[in-house]
């Protein structure tokens, strides 16, 4: 009897022990670092001024890049974001610099004047129709535990989601943990107010209940609301991506709430959730491109290009891609036409998050352009602060975040890209991406690109100015001059090499 049960008796032990493991290991995490903290309640903690951040030196013989200041870019950031937050004070619960409002209008508008002071030629808003667009007017949400009704603040519907009716759904809850297949099994969910717990891989748009199939596989199953737990420590709100065809109600919540209804449901007290969500299709609507040209000596051309729109703040996602197509303007505008080998052209794109209206017109419409194109380049969330899990809490640091790149054309081009990124200390994932995300994937085939593109704490509340660091900003637009430089000692031939 011994032998034949010593393997559960083993296995209990085992758990015994890692039980006691994590007590221990929360002890040290009190010891050392206090109470878990989270973003962005615990903001006041965890922001650093970008003093605070190594400023690596510029590297000898890269004087004319010396003026890129890391500190102007991040004030115009902010001068973006603030579109944002006018929108979220004007009253809307959807809000950021959505398409097709005037949030964005107002963007685009922002960024003409600044071609405009810039001294590009040829600057134009460019008006483009939008598919419909899918648009939460508004919602509420509360948690009844043991009879008391408290509200539920950062609750968010899921991209694609459905509504409610208007006097909403009200049903029991229920906790599946990661909802996969193996959690779900034997379990009832018809009916009820599913909550799954979801891991950022690694942040705010792509996460295990999208990829894993949660989201649908509870949805399937009969579920009557559905909140997704974004693994943010803290109490952020999260715009993620993966509701598209759901049945029902899909939205996402704080793990700061999430968790309070999974201690209340292990307490076996009685859990249930009332939802209202007020869900339309709005037809009819328009965005814009933003275009600006600074001549050059020949008719072969360069494309710097950044999307305007943002859910949320949008911050990192996109104003610090604007900032930095903004200072390579600047930097080309201080040089005599005669001294740029190519034109290049600056172009802002709208509906990045919902139908990519504005850079799919530039794919339909400009293969002549790009026929004469030495290299795409697109500037797109350069700079984040480094973030870490830490037992129950999250953890920022005094770096910057290592960013996903792309670079597509010739070996040639590929090394000046990889050496660049080397020189000027901006740090990357070990692999670059086979495809591009980002905006850049609707145009990498057309001709030789690049780019560097972070992507953890976009379509959160978290992506504001205090997450994006400005020598990381400072490093990204320093070693891109220094990349549009080089290419612009080369022919279209050797960028683009055989293939």
């Amino acid at each position: 009897m011994k032998s034949q049960f010593g393997w559960l008796i083993a296995v209990v032990a085992a758990f015994a022990s890692a039980s006691a493991l994590a007590q221990s290991q929360q002890s040290v995490q009190a010891a050392r670092y206090g109470a878990a903290l989270g973003l962005p309640r615990d903001g006041g903690k965890l922001y650093l001024p970008d003093e605070a951040y190594p400023r690596f030196p510029l590297p000898p013989g890269n004087a004319a890049y010396a003026h890129v200041d890391g500190l102007k870019m991040k004030a115009v950031v902010e001068e973006i974001a603030a579109i944002s937050r006018k929108s979220r004070d004007d009253g809307n619960q959807y809000w950021g610099r959505i398409p097709g409002t005037p949030y964005d209008r107002m963007t685009e508008d922002w960024v003409a004047e600044q071609f405009e002071s810039i001294g590009l030629t040829n600057v134009r808003r460019q008006e483009i129709d939008m598919k419909p667009l899918w648009y939460p007017d508004g919602w509420k949400a509360e948690v009844t535990v043991a009879g008391a009704t408290t509200p539920l603040t950062s609750t968010f519907p899921i991209n694609g989601t459905v509504g409610t009716p208007p006097s909403g759904i009200s049903a029991k809850a229920v906790w599946v943990g990661l909802g996969t297949a193996a959690d779900l099994l034997g379990r009832d969910l018809k009916d009820k107010a599913v909550f799954i717990y979801s891991i950022p891989t690694p942040g705010g748009r792509d996460h295990s209940a999208a990829w894993n199939g949660a989201m649908k596989r509870v949805n399937e199953a009969g579920a009557a609301l559905v909140f997704v737990i974004m693994g943010f420590p803290g109490n952020a709100v999260s715009n993620p991506e993966g509701a598209d065809g759901t049945r029902a109600p899909t939205f996402t919540i704080s793990q700061d709430e999430g968790t309070a209804v999974r201690e209340a449901l292990e307490k076996g007290q009685d859990v249930s959730v009332h939802l209202t969500a007020d869900i339309k299709v709005k037809r009819g609507l328009k965005t814009g491109n933003v275009w600006g040209v600074l001549p050059g000596a020949t008719d072969e051309n360069i494309l710097v290009m950044a999307h305007t729109d943002a859910f949320f703040e949008g911050a990192l996602d996109n104003a610090s891609g604007i900032a930095m197509m903004l200072e390579i303007a600047r930097h080309y505008a201080a040089i005599p036409q005669s001294e740029r080998r190519r034109t290049i052209t600056f172009l802002t794109t709208s509906d990045h998050h919902h139908g990519s209206a504005g850079v799919s017109w530039v794919h339909d419409h400009m293969d002549d352009y790009f026929a004469k194109t030495a290299v795409i380049v697109n500037c797109e969330h350069p700079s984040q602060t480094l973030l870490y899990l830490l037992n129950g809490g999250i953890m920022t640091a005094n770096a910057v975040s290592a960013r996903r790149w792309y670079v597509g054309g010739s070996d040639a081009l590929k090394r000046l890209v990889v050496n660049s990124f080397r020189e000027f200390n901006v740090s990357v994932y070990a692999q670059p991406e086979r495809r591009p995300g980002g905006e850049l994937s609707h145009l990498f085939d057309k001709a030789p690109s690049f780019h560097i593109i972070d992507h953890v704490i976009y379509h959160t509340t978290i992506d504001t100015a205090a997450m994006v660091p400005a020598w990381g900003m400072e490093d990204a637009t320093r070693a891109f001059l220094k990349i549009i430089d080089e290419v612009n000692k080369m022919s279209l031939a050797q960028l683009r090499g055989p293939g």
